[in-house]
């Protein structure tokens, strides 16, 4: 499995900026497919409560800007998990290890 991980230090929910703490994007793909998984696993610097639903996330980092849509998997209203349900824009797949 090739996989990658960025820090994310601000982010948007459908909008709405996050008081954020700070993540990590995972991403990854295996080996005999060019399908990608991602996941992001953020943290908020005050109660921040999310419903499990759809979201259109904004991912800002060191090492760029990610945009996708996710759903809230987890939450316990300051670590959030959110698992990709579609195209990971900003990501390049070359930069898989």
């Amino acid at each position: 499995m090739r996989h990658r991980r960025y820090y994310i230090e601000s982010l948007s929910t459908s909008g709405l900026s996050v008081p954020s703490t700070g993540g990590d994007l995972l991403v990854a793909a295996k080996d005999q497919t060019e399908d990608l998984d991602w996941e992001l696993v953020h943290r908020s610097s005050q109660n921040w409560p999310l419903r499990k639903e759809p979201y259109d996330l904004d991912m800002v980092g060191p090492e760029g800007r990610f945009t996708g849509p996710a759903i809230l998997v987890r939450s316990d209203g300051r670590s959030h998990v959110f698992r990709g349900v579609g195209t990971l824009e900003g990501f390049d797949p070359g930069e898989l290890s």
